[in-house]
């Protein structure tokens, strides 16, 4: 390999940056859901989109263990598509959504267990943006193809070292940093722009058209992510829109009542001078 070129340009050259997360990583991009804020709801079709996501990619290896596939069907699911998303699982609609991934198959694969995504976009800071951006944060074609171009020449130009700075989420004035990222994308370990560390286990789990959408939408690569991480988040607050319209309900009557008693305080408070 020959990084020594691109090293000393790394070192020499003066670029703007991305914007840089607290902990020195890229910041997370930030996404609209529709769900968040009071009057937000979740979207039904990108729910029943990211539901077969989930089963039909996510759940090769990773268990949404707290989500029974017959309750799937809040999402509008028909009893056959459900039986058949199950049984595609080796389930019956009565189970909970666990991988068939045998477990030390699964750490022999990967050297740790994929974890549970029931509470994912709970788990981690950022929340479904991050969700999203480990998603979305492999290398795309073109990132892989000036990945590529380094590691046969080391030579860039200052556009294409703006470039590859900006494609791996790191300092371009952190010349050995770059240098450990690029040894280790040849090494073939599964690089990720947004997560901490920038290398994990699993490979990316979804590519344009990875799955087809039965409504017609285009499942590209940023179309999956959103719909599927809608999806998790629903599994991780099933109940959201009904907690959501009780809050309101609740507010609507401390408003009246708070009316009544002030209605009441002038009446008895009237003729006191």
């Amino acid at each position: 390999m020959k990084f020594l070129k691109t090293v000393a340009l790394a070192a020499a050259v003066v670029l703007p940056q991305p914007a840089l997360a607290a902990s020195g990583g890229p910041a997370l991009p930030t996404q609209s859901w529709g769900f968040h804020g009071v009057f937000g709801q979740f979207d039904q079709a990108a729910l029943k989109r990211g539901a077969r996501v989930a089963v039909e990619v996510c759940m090769a290896c990773h268990s949404i263990k707290y989500i029974k596939f017959d309750a799937l069907k809040q999402l509008g699911f028909s009893e056959a598509e459900v039986i058949a998303l199950a049984e595609g699982q080796s389930h019956n609609k009565k189970d909970r959504m666990t991988s068939p991934m045998d477990p030390v198959a699964a750490k022999d694969t990967f050297g740790v267990m994929p974890p549970d995504l029931s509470l994912i976009t709970k788990a981690r800071k950022g929340y479904e943006d991050y969700a999203y951006a480990v998603l979305t944060g492999y290398l795309t074609d073109a990132d892989r193809a000036l990945v590529q171009k380094v590691m046969e020449d080391g030579a860039l130009s200052d556009g294409e070292l703006k470039e590859l700075s900006s494609a791996l989420g790191v300092d371009a004035h952190q010349p050995e940093k770059v240098k450990e990222i690029l040894t280790r994308i040849q090494a073939n370990e599964n690089f990720n722009k947004y997560f901490p560390g920038h290398f994990l286990a699993m490979p990316q789990p979804l590519n344009d058209g990875s799955v087809t959408y039965p409504d017609g939408v285009e499942s590209s690569l940023k179309q999956m992510s959103q719909d599927v991480v809608t999806f998790l988040a629903w599994a991780a607050e099933p109940t959201l829109m009904e907690r959501k319209a009780l809050g309101l309900k609740v507010m609507l009557y401390l408003v009246i009542l708070t009316v009544m008693f002030y209605a009441v305080k002038r009446r008895i408070w009237a003729k006191v001078h």
